[in-house]
């Protein structure tokens, strides 16, 4: 019996030891919801202005001003935020609006120092709400925290993904509880520390939660099924999209953001706390790496659990496809083993090198633009907690669109489609008429759209990137493209803001057409709909149109699968 027979008597004979590692495995997903989207809610903006004043060059507090003096002018304290309204007394007593160095009270850099504002109030006064914007003061020069915070998580989820590998050979379960255990002292320290640069760190800290996210994915993979993987693997996702939208429930409702943390930790922690003693190592490592005794005790532990103990006395734990090494080794492999990230070959293949360019600007541009639209907090309207609830509950039926179009439409020409659609709506958006004032509109309902669009290319392209390259290389070829997908979520929190000091509507028009170009860019690739994935570059089909594809381009590329599969010398079909 093979492995994967095993595995599969296994699954349908008892369903509900899948489904409680899916469970488990699905609270990593949660967590990085929770992370990203209760962080971008405590930090979003709110009404302020100075909470100081000059008087006759003196700095008072406002609220003793206006308590104990009287005005010769009407104003509002409310047009100060980043400069101190600064006043002259009369002879009379009252006060009189002094010539302001500055106009508008922005903090400009040609403010004197003794105008800047050191002190605000936030309104209402006193505030409703206890967010990080207001504890740590992230107004005028200090603004730039608002997205910095995420900017420095977003940047140790990146980082982190060199860590990933160690699964391969510390085991799935070490590296899985390791990064968990982390990430939650971290979540629990930053409830506690008072410290901006404390604060700081420990979310970059938190980032390094993210590859137990890839581990846990791989682990369902090893554990479950291949008849029943696709509704495992979809299930984890699912719960991010409650996640997502439930933060904008827990930031809504719950008015203190340290208590906010608490809620996440607690919530979390419950699924943490029995990864150590229900979560089992991957039997399927174990056997690879000729860890017989303790595959055998786990696999005997989970068909006891699913009532089919007697199946495993027709799987030979000493000999089988995972134990045994193979009767030969190609001499040519292992003399390219060296080049195992990038295989020597492939590098001669133009084929191949489009093939990745093409993934790999798509993955970077689908990862840029979605990141950028779910940390804007305007996006759709102009409220950030419905913006983030709207935002996740989009993620669902985007799902389930996505899972259909692929198997109706084809993975090339959804892509194509939506990504399309997102780069012209991206581009249109910014002179649809909007009103301040009021809180959904003509523009929400062609943001929504646009999420919607860009969350159905990210579901699909993770799909048709894995299935345009080839086997042997789909590992290390993905490497680079998710590293370029987590250097764009680094990006995404602070590019757009960069980019409307230039000019208000540039982060839109930029997102619009890169889009607009990985669309285009898709046209390259072959639809996969229907056909074997390729198992060598060999095999690959040529990119670009069809019509080009002439008879001996054909033949040479038949000759070259065939001499691959008789252990030839791989020749390059071009240069």
């Amino acid at each position: 019996m093979l492995y994967e027979d095993l595995l599969t008597h296994i699954s349908k004979s008892g369903p509900a030891y899948r489904w409680i590692i899916t469970v488990l495995i699905a609270f990593l997903s949660m967590k990085s919801a929770f992370d990203m989207f209760v962080l971008n809610l405590a930090t979003a903006s709110v009404p302020y202005h100075c909470a100081e004043a000059l008087v006759d060059g003196a700095v008072q507090p406002w609220s003793e001003v206006l308590a104990n003096n009287t005005f010769a002018t009407n104003f509002s304290i409310n047009d100060f935020t980043c400069q101190r309204p600064k006043f002259v007394r009369g002879l009379d007593g009252s006060l009189h609006m002094a010539m302001a160095s500055a106009a508008g009270g922005n903090g400009s850099t040609a403010t004197p120092k003794e105008e800047v504002c050191g002190a605000w109030t936030f309104r209402p006064d006193p505030p409703e709400r206890w967010t990080m914007f207001m504890e740590y003061e992230m107004v005028c020069d200090r603004k730039y925290l608002m997205d910095r915070m995420q900017t420095v998580m977003q940047f140790g989820i990146c980082l982190s993904t060199i860590f990933g590998p160690l699964g391969d050979i510390l085991g799935r379960k070490p590296l899985l509880v390791a990064f968990c255990y982390l990430d939650l002292t971290c979540n629990i320290a930053v409830i506690f520390v008072r410290n901006l640069t404390l604060q700081m760190v420990l979310r970059f800290c938190m980032g390094f939660g993210a590859p137990a996210v890839l581990i846990g994915i791989i682990l369902i993979t090893e554990l479950v099924a291949e008849d029943y993987r696709g509704i495992h693997g979809n299930l984890v996702w699912t719960l991010w999209v409650f996640a997502y939208s439930g933060s904008a429930a827990i930031s809504y409702f719950i008015y203190n953001w340290r208590i906010q943390m608490v809620v996440v930790v607690l919530i979390i922690g419950a699924g943490y706390a029995t990864y150590i003693p229900v979560l089992p190592e991957s039997p399927r490592w174990l056997l690879t790496r000729g860890k017989t005794k303790r595959a055998k005790k786990i696999l005997k532990e989970v068909s006891k659990y699913s009532g089919c103990k007697e199946v495993l006395n027709e799987f030979n734990f000493e000999h089988n496809e995972l134990v045994d090494p193979p009767e030969h080794t190609n001499e040519r492999e292992e003399q390219s083993c060296i080049f195992k990230f990038i295989p020597r070959e492939n590098l001669c293949r133009l084929d191949y090198l489009v093939t990745v360019g093409v993934v790999t600007f798509n993955f970077f541009t689908v990862s840029l633009v979605y990141f950028a639209l779910s940390f804007k907090r305007d996006f759709i309207t102009n409220n950030p907690y419905l913006n983030v609830l709207i935002s996740g509950l989009l993620e669902l039926p985007a799902y389930i669109l996505a899972w259909q179009l692929t198997n109706r439409a084809g993975r090339k020409y959804t892509c194509l489609g939506t990504m399309a659609f997102c780069g012209v709506g991206l581009i249109i958006l910014p002179y649809v008429p909007t009103d301040p004032e009021v809180v959904f509109q003509g523009s929400s309902v062609l943001a929504i759209a646009i999420k919607f669009s860009v969350t159905v290319a990210f579901s699909v392209l993770a799909v048709y990137g894995s299935e345009v390259l080839p086997t042997k290389v789909r590992s290390c070829s993905f490497f680079f493209a998710c590293f370029l997908m987590r250097s764009a979520q680094i990006l995404a929190p602070e590019l757009g803001g960069a980019l409307a000091q230039w000019y208000i509507h540039l982060p839109y028009l930029l997102y619009g057409v890169i889009s607009v170009l990985a669309s285009l860019a898709i046209l390259l690739l072959p639809e996969t709909k229907d056909k074997p994935m390729p198992n060598t570059v060999a095999e690959m089909e040529q990119v670009g149109c069809p019509c080009c594809v002439s008879g001996s381009d054909e033949a040479e590329r038949q000759g070259a699968s065939a001499g691959e599969a008789g252990g030839e010398e791989m020749k390059p079909l071009r240069v």
